[in-house]
């Protein structure tokens, strides 16, 4: 009996340690992304001009092709940063047509303060500073929790943005997964034992319902063209969102795309669909 309650214990304190190992790791690996030499290691195999950028008031983002292209804003969502615009980013044929700005929202990355910003509509003033000195119009890209703040942006920005699309976006605030897990670790104690993306996005996860009621008023203000894309198998941002973001925004401005089967990380696992919506035939 005590030998088989020595290995459970030795199991035990294994599995924690390599928990606490992957955290570390985790964390490790967040913390060198967020430097200057992380940021363009990460796409060092990208054959264009790269350089890392701030605004004015902090934040960060990674500029990727040649100056005379018009930009292509990215947005990630949650948990992610910049390596969320990776598959797009490596796509050759993109750098015909624009010059990619992969911006890290507040909370996450380099992107100063460092610490979680409910707000979208302060999220979104935040990521339009990657756009304050630009003069050509920017197509403003977002993914998931970073669709409504690329609507936002569009509202905002109005001069600097010729067109948004939301890929996988969670606006309705009744009708969003919200995990078990999330309130488990919703103590103040995670926020110094994990990795600070997770709890940066665990914190925007639990704050997002009020903050989605807090900027609804504000989608009907769009006037730039809206694609909102949604598959219809999307297992994390229920597809019904679609339907509901397209009831507030201005109809002759907005469309609506459904991607049958299609998951929730399209912008990962089906980037030839993307590269399609992104850069239209003509």
């Amino acid at each position: 009996m005590h030998l088989v309650l020595a290995i459970f214990k030795w199991i035990g304190l294994i599995l924690l340690g390599l928990v606490v190992f992957l955290l570390l790791a985790l964390e490790s690996f967040d913390r060198y992304l967020a430097t200057e030499k992380g940021a363009l290691w990460m796409f060092r195999n990208i054959d264009q001009p790269k350089t890392v950028r701030w605004s004015a008031d902090g934040t960060r983002f990674l500029e990727i092709g040649s100056s005379e292209k018009p930009p292509l804003l990215f947005i990630h969502g949650a948990p992610g940063s910049l390596f969320d615009g990776l598959g797009i980013a490596k796509q050759s044929a993109l750098y015909d047509q624009y010059r990619l700005l992969l911006v890290e929202r507040p909370g996450y990355g380099a992107t100063k303060p460092r610490m979680a910003e409910p707000s979208i509509w302060i999220q979104a003033l935040r990521c339009a500073e990657a756009l304050e000195n630009e003069d050509q119009k920017a197509l403003v890209v977002g993914h998931s929790y970073g669709g409504p703040v690329a609507v936002l942006v569009g509202a905002l920005s109005p001069e600097r943005v010729e067109k948004v699309i939301s890929l996988s976006g969670q606006f309705d605030p009744d009708n969003e997964l919200i995990f078990p897990v999330s309130h488990w670790i919703n103590f103040k104690v995670f926020k110094y034992i994990l990795p600070r993306f997770i709890w940066v996005s665990n914190v925007e996860k639990l704050t997002h319902p009020k903050a989605q009621e807090d900027v609804l008023s504000l989608y009907s203000s769009i006037r730039v063209p809206v694609e909102i894309v949604h598959g219809d198998q999307d297992g994390l941002v229920p597809y019904g969102n679609a339907s509901f973001i397209m009831k507030q925004l201005p109809d002759q401005n907005s469309r609506m795309i459904t991607l049958p089967g299609r998951d929730h990380p399209i912008h990962i696992t089906d980037v030839p669909t993307v590269m399609e919506l992104l850069m239209p035939a003509k």
